[in-house]
């Protein structure tokens, strides 16, 4: 996710070699279509310094719309993190860094897991995704495994401090949890994802500087063409099989066509119909390897006519059916 280029933007000295990614051995594997959904809301927008901060207000409007109501129709159990917890939202202070949202996120997600449920982290920008999955990936450390994750994005989020355009840390995250560059923004340094098990849906909006990164690391990415080219169910097999057990989704809405789905911070053009995404989640939620699902960047004050809302509500109805239904 990138947004007009910004002056300004803090030296960076060299990165440490990145430290190898080693993941541990395999513990049987878990059902987790049994485990609840819990939602956590993370009203942020702190990952945009320059550019549309919309995306802040989205869980609110999520909640007051009754977006879970489409998983519940699906016959899904989905509760809103309680009160208890902190209250169902993650809301930053005046006075917090993203570094403390991220590592509360971290802690969120973490716990959610070993309470027996489901993350579904809605945000809020994307640099959230660096707090979501690195709790995702502690918990998994503790039960002897670890996550793959599919990435559906317009762009490719792995900009570092030192390559980004325009300073904004929703450009970052995916670079972050490769262990690239994390450290000057996300209050941590290190790999937390094996990129053998990543890779990375539906981009068209790149720097050539992210696309090296991901080379580098042996990130599979299929971009907008190759989707077209193939089709989303071929191409969406395929990321599945790289995924393998267990694993996770982290979808921006930039991905879908802006004439379709315009209610986004950075808009990206022609990209995937609203339709073709429903069309491959169906029964996603329902998978007995599916650990957590995060869907980020909505913007309500862009939703005039409430197509994009409608869209992530289309998605939750359909990855929370039956595949046979």
């Amino acid at each position: 996710m990138n947004s007009p280029p910004a002056t300004g933007v803090p030296a960076v000295s060299a990165a440490p070699a990145t430290p190898e990614f080693r993941p541990g051995p395999m513990s049987e594997p878990m059902d987790f279509s049994r485990h609840p959904l819990c939602a956590l809301g993370v009203a942020s927008a702190l990952g945009i310094v320059h550019g549309a901060t919309g995306t802040a207000a989205a869980p609110a409007r999520m909640m007051e719309a009754d977006l879970l109501a489409a998983l519940r129709r699906g016959g899904l159990l989905v509760r809103w993190r309680d009160a208890v917890a902190g209250g169902p939202l993650l809301t930053p202070s005046a006075a917090a860094t993203l570094p403390d949202l991220l590592e509360d996120l971290a802690r969120a997600t973490e716990r959610t897991l070993a309470a027996g449920e489901r993350p579904l982290v809605l945000g809020g920008d994307h640099s959230i995704a660096a707090g979501t999955w690195r709790g995702v990936a502690r918990w998994c450390r503790r039960q002897g495994t670890e996550a793959g994750l599919i990435w559906v994005d317009a762009h490719l989020d792995a900009h570092t401090p030192a390559t980004t355009p325009s300073g904004n840390c929703h450009g970052m995250p995916l670079a972050a949890l490769l262990g690239e560059g994390g450290g000057a923004w996300a209050g941590h340094a290190g790999a937390v994802l094996d990129p053998r098990r990543v890779c990375v849906v539906g981009a068209h909006s790149f720097e050539a500087a992210e696309s090296a990164l991901l080379a580098r690391h042996g990130v599979r990415v299929f971009a907008l063409e190759e989707v077209r080219r193939r089709g989303l169910a071929e191409v969406w097999a395929e990321a599945l099989a790289i995924a393998g057990t267990p694993f996770g989704v982290s979808l921006d809405l930039d991905v879908l066509d802006s004439a379709l789905a315009p209610a986004v911070s950075t808009p990206a053009g022609p990209g995937l119909a609203p339709a073709e995404l429903v069309a491959v989640w169906r029964g996603l939620l329902r998978r007995p390897d599916l650990l957590g699902l995060e869907i980020v960047e909505y913007h309500p004050g862009r939703d005039r006519d409430g197509a994009t809302l409608a869209a992530v509500e289309a998605l939750l109805d359909a990855a929370s059916r039956q595949v046979s239904e």
